[in-house]
């Protein structure tokens, strides 16, 4: 019987040290994860489409992608994805607020989603939404 008394006096002693560890490693975990940082100013297409930047934006008809992480547009030129933190130049004289635009909703805002373009692409077909006015770089085509 004293020795399960003991056992039970040392754990109760020890409880505010293992809470306190327990604490302090919660702590420097979420240090450790990175917040979203959201654009000085909502975009301008934001309201027309009830977008709160929570989350990335695809413009289907353009293969392009609103990062809310890094404050700017993702798209294809000369064989590769980038970033730019302004609309890119074919999209500048566009209607953005009529065109279409899917939500990423339940993709963390630490990925890139130009990484899956292939998927979103055959998820999301483009169906000439600028009615061909504007040349679109295409994800995959040489020279774009």
């Amino acid at each position: 019987m004293k020795h399960k008394t003991l056992i039970f006096i040392f754990i109760i002693a020890m409880s505010p040290f293992f809470a306190g560890a327990q604490g302090a490693n919660n702590k420097k975990h979420k240090a450790h994860h990175k917040t979203a940082a959201k654009p000085m100013k909502a975009p301008d297409w934001a309201a027309a489409h009830h977008y709160d930047a929570t989350a990335h934006a695809y413009f289907p008809d353009y293969y392009t992608y609103y990062d809310p992480n890094r404050g700017g547009y993702v798209y294809w030129k000369n064989g590769s994805y980038t970033f730019t933190p302004s609309l890119p130049p074919f999209m500048k004289n566009e209607d953005l607020a009529k065109s279409r635009v899917q939500i990423l909703k339940g993709l963390s805002l630490d990925l890139h989603p130009e990484q899956n373009y292939p998927h979103y692409m055959q998820l999301y077909p483009a169906v000439g939404g600028n009615d061909g006015r504007v040349p679109v770089p295409i994800p995959g085509n040489p020279g774009q």
